[in-house]
C-alpha cells in the first residue's frame, strides 16, 4: 500500500503536466474502488464481524468554539469534514454563525465566501497552516485537510493585511504517532467518483503524510462534469530543539463554469424586476466553457528552542495559480417575462497568480510561578502578490436563461496577450506581547509597522506606482470570571485589501490598494452539564467599500461600510442520546458615503440582517457507532446592490445525513450519506457585484473510507 502510494504520488506531481485528463482521474477512483472490495469487503465473507469501534462519529457542524483567546475561532474536524461530504470550502463551514456563500457561478471552481457581511480577498483571505497566504481562484479539496478552521476579528487582523471580518485557515494532515492507511471513495446522485488515498507513517524523528485524490467531479449542471486531482505531502522532522515541517500540495481542475445572470437596468422607478429563477439543471453557457487550471501550495517552518525562554521561528512559502484557459459566461439585458437576453462569454488564457511569503520571528518566555507568565515576541514578515493579468477576448451570442439552446463555441483570439502585471508587497515589522495573570486574566497587546508598495502596469503606457506606511495596533483580553465563565474582548486596526474588479466591470480583474479597517469585538464564553456550551459575542467593523459604479462601469472605492452585530452558538445535549447546536448572527450593515448619495445610508448588498442554524443529532445506543442528524439553515433577506434596487427573499433550507462507523476485518469503516437542500428548493443564493446565483438542488452524497489497511 505504501509503496503503491508512493508511486502514484510522485506520478501525479512529478510529470512534466500539472493535470490529470478524466480517464486518469477514472483510473484513481477504479484504485481506491478495487482497495476497498479486495481489502475490505471480500474478507468481510470470510472473517468475522469485530467488536464496534468504541471511537464516537463526529458531532454535528458548527464544531467546537475556542475557548481561552481574544479571538472568535470555530474548528472544523477532520472527521467533520468527512462528514459533512464537503465538496469545498463552504460545504464545510456554512453553519459557522456569519458565514454566507458569495458565488454566482454553478461551476464550483473557486470558493467565495462572506463573513460577517464582507466578501474575503482570493489573495489574503485564506491560509496554510496558519502562515503562507494562499492564492484561493482554484478550488481547494479537503482530502489533505486535518482542520477547517475560521478565525473572525483579531484572529484575522493579527495576519497584516486581511479582511477585518475573519480570514480561513486550512490544517493539513500530519504524521501521527500511529500508521495511517486508508482509502475512500465519494461520489452523488450528479455523477461525482472521487478516490482517494491516506497514508502517515513515522520513523523515529522523521514523519511523513501522503494524499492523493481525483476523479469525476460531478455537476447538478447537466452536460457541465469535470474532473478534478490532488496530490499533496506533509514532513516533519522533531528533535528535543528542532522541529522542522514541510507543506506540499498539488492540486488541478478541469471543469465546466455556467453562466451566472446579471441584474437588468432599473426601471423608471428606480427598481430592479428580478427575473424567475432559472432551472439550477439547465447549463446556461455550454460545454466549452471550461476552467483548465493547475495550483499549488509549498510552505517550509522551522522552530527552534534555543533554551525554554526563547525560540526562534522561521517560514517561508509560495502559492500559485495558473488558469491555463477560462471562459467566463454571462447573460444579461434579457427579458424577464420570455428570458431572452445576451450572453457574453469573456475568453481567459494564461492567467497567473502567485503569492510569496517570509516570516521571522523570535519570542522571549518569563515565569514567576503560577502567578505570571509572559511571552513577547519581536518579527518581520513580507508578502508578495503577483498577477501577470492578460487582457482577454470577448464573444456574444443569443440565449434564454429559461429554455437555453445549445451555443456553438467560440474561438480563442490567436493574437499575442498583452499582460498588464498588476504586483504588491508588504513589510511588516511587528511585537507583541501576551501576558498570564495567576491563570486567569490574559491580556495581549501588538503593534505592526506596514509598509506598503503596488506598481501596476497601465493599458496606456507606463506604471502607476502606489506606496503608503500604515501603523496598525491591536489589544485584546480574557477574563475568567469562572471556571466555565470567560469575557473576551479585542480592538484592532489594519489595512484590508478592498477587492478585485469583477470581469463585469470596465476596469476588469483590477486590484485595488488596500485601506485602513478597525474591527472591535466583546463577548462570552460558557460551559456546563451535559455538554452544554454557548458564544455570545457582540462585534463593530469599520472598512472601505468596494463597488461598481453604475454610470461609469467602474470598480472602485467608495466610502466605507460599518457592519455591527451579536452572534451565538449554543450546543447542548438534551439527553444522553440527543444533542441539538443552534447558531445565529443578527447584523446590522451601513453604507457612509456622504459624496455619493445613491448610496449613502443603505444596506451593501448580499448581507443579510438575520441568519443561523440548528441541527440535531441522535446516536442510538442499540448502535453503536451511529450517528444520524437534520438541520435547517436560514438565510434573511439580501439587497441585490449597493443602491438597494432590489432584494432577494429570505429562504430556510433543510439538510439531514447519517454518520456509522463499525470495525470490520480489524479496519475501521466509516459510511456518510447526507443530503444538502433536502427540500429541493429553488432559490437565489447571493447577489454580488450585478450578478445573481442559482443555489444548487437536491444533493444526496455518499462516501466510504477505510482505514487501517497493510
Amino acid at each position: 500500500m505504501l509503496l503503491s502510494s508512493l508511486k502514484l504520488f510522485f506520478a501525479v506531481c512529478g510529470g512534466s503536466t500539472m493535470s490529470l485528463n478524466r480517464c486518469d482521474c477514472r483510473i484513481v477512483v477504479a484504485a481506491c474502488a478495487c482497495a476497498l472490495l479486495l481489502t475490505t469487503i471480500a474478507p468481510a465473507f470470510a472473517q468475522s464481524v469485530a467488536a464496534p469501534s468504541p471511537t464516537p462519529s463526529a458531532s454535528p457542524r458548527p464544531a467546537a468554539v475556542e475557548n481561552r483567546g481574544v479571538a472568535s475561532k470555530t474548528t472544523i474536524s477532520g472527521e467533520e469534514l468527512q462528514q459533512a461530504n464537503a465538496q469545498n470550502t463552504y460545504d464545510v463551514i456554512r453553519d459557522v454563525p456569519g458565514v454566507a456563500q458569495a458565488d454566482a457561478k454553478a461551476g464550483g471552481s473557486a470558493d467565495n465566501l462572506q463573513i460577517r457581511g464582507i466578501h474575503l480577498s482570493s489573495t489574503t483571505g485564506y491560509r496554510l497552516d496558519g502562515g503562507l497566504p494562499i492564492v484561493n481562484d482554484i478550488i481547494l479539496s479537503t482530502e489533505d485537510k486535518e482542520q477547517v478552521q475560521v478565525l473572525k476579528g483579531a484572529g484575522a487582523l493579527e495576519y497584516g493585511i486581511a479582511s477585518p471580518a475573519g480570514i480561513i485557515n486550512y490544517v493539513l494532515k500530519r504524521a501521527t504517532k500511529d500508521p495511517v492507511s486508508a482509502v475512500s471513495l465519494s461520489g452523488n446522485g450528479f455523477g461525482q467518483a472521487i478516490g482517494a488515498v491516506d497514508v502517515g507513517h513515522r520513523f523515529g524523528a522523521f514523519g511523513f503524510r501522503i494524499n492523493l485524490a481525483g476523479g469525476d467531479t460531478g455537476q447538478y449542471v447537466r452536460e457541465a462534469g469535470g474532473t478534478r486531482w490532488l496530490g499533496a505531502l506533509t514532513a516533519d522532522y522533531t528533535t528535543a530543539r528542532t522541529r522542522v515541517r514541510l507543506d506540499y500540495e498539488r492540486f488541478g481542475i478541469d471543469l465546466v463554469e455556467n453562466a451566472s445572470v446579471l441584474q437588468n437596468k432599473p426601471g423608471t422607478n428606480g427598481l430592479i424586476v428580478l427575473p424567475r429563477i432559472p432551472d439550477p439543471d439547465n447549463l446556461l453557457s455550454g460545454p466549452w466553457a471550461r476552467e483548465v487550471a493547475k495550483g499549488q501550495n509549498v510552505q517550509l517552518r522551522t522552530d527552534y528552542h534555543a533554551s525554554s525562554a526563547l525560540t526562534y521561528v522561521a517560514e517561508y512559502g509560495r502559492s500559485d495559480a495558473d488558469r491555463l484557459r477560462r471562459t467566463i459566461t454571462q447573460i444579461g439585458t434579457y427579458n424577464v417575462l420570455t428570458g431572452k437576453g445576451t450572453e457574453t462569454a469573456t475568453l481567459v488564457r494564461d492567467q497567473d497568480f502567485a503569492n510569496r511569503y517570509m516570516n521571522l520571528a523570535a519570542t522571549f518566555r518569563s515565569t514567576n510561578g503560577s502567578t505570571f507568565e509572559n511571552d513577547f515576541t519581536l518579527g518581520f514578515n513580507r508578502n508578495e502578490r503577483l498577477s501577470n493579468n492578460p487582457t482577454n477576448g470577448q464573444a456574444t451570442f443569443k440565449q434564454n436563461i429559461y429554455n437555453p439552446t445549445p451555443l456553438p463555441a467560440p474561438a480563442f483570439p490567436t493574437t499575442p496577450l498583452v499582460f498588464l502585471p498588476q504586483n504588491s508587497a508588504d513589510d511588516d515589522y511587528y511585537v507583541s506581547d501576551s501576558v498570564l495573570l495567576a491563570h486567569r486574566f490574559r491580556i495581549t497587546g501588538g503593534l505592526r509597522r506596514i509598509a506598503y508598495t503596488a506598481n501596476d502596469k497601465l493599458a496606456t503606457g507606463g506604471t502607476n506606482t502606489t506606496s503608503t506606511s500604515f501603523l496598525a495596533p491591536a489589544v485584546g483580553g480574557v477574563l475568567d470570571l469562572s471556571p466555565n465563565v470567560a469575557l473576551y474582548g479585542s480592538d484592532v486596526k489594519s489595512l484590508d485589501e478592498t477587492g478585485t474588479a469583477p470581469v463585469n466591470a470596465k476596469n476588469a480583474f483590477s486590484v485595488l490598494p488596500p485601506a485602513p479597517a478597525t474591527q472591535e469585538e466583546v463577548g462570552l464564553r460558557i460551559s456546563g452539564n451535559r455538554g452544554f456550551t454557548a458564544t455570545v459575542a457582540y462585534f463593530v467593523i469599520d472598512r472601505a467599500n468596494a463597488t461598481t459604479d453604475p454610470v461609469t462601469g467602474l470598480f472602485g472605492l467608495d466610502g466605507t461600510n460599518r457592519f455591527n452585530g451579536i452572534e451565538a452558538t449554543v450546543r447542548v445535549r438534551l439527553a444522553p442520546e440527543w444533542s441539538i447546536t443552534m447558531s445565529g448572527q443578527d447584523m446590522n450593515a451601513v453604507q457612509h458615503a456622504p459624496a455619493d448619495p445613491t448610496i449613502d445610508g443603505l444596506i451593501p448588498e448580499n448581507v443579510a440582517r438575520l441568519s443561523g442554524s440548528a441541527t440535531l443529532a441522535y446516536r442510538p445506543r442499540q448502535i453503536a457507532g451511529l450517528e444520524l442528524y437534520g438541520g435547517l439553515q436560514f438565510v434573511g433577506q439580501r439587497e441585490i446592490n449597493p443602491q438597494d434596487q432590489g432584494t432577494i427573499p429570505s429562504v430556510t433550507t433543510s439538510s439531514a445525513g447519517l454518520a456509522y462507523t463499525k470495525r470490520i476485518a480489524d479496519k475501521r469503516v466509516t459510511v456518510n450519506l447526507s443530503c444538502k437542500n433536502c427540500g429541493n428548493k429553488r432559490y437565489w443564493s447571493s447577489a454580488v457585484n450585478g450578478a445573481l446565483g442559482v443555489a444548487a438542488p437536491r444533493t444526496v452524497a455518499l462516501s466510504v473510507r477505510i482505514a487501517g489497511l497493510p
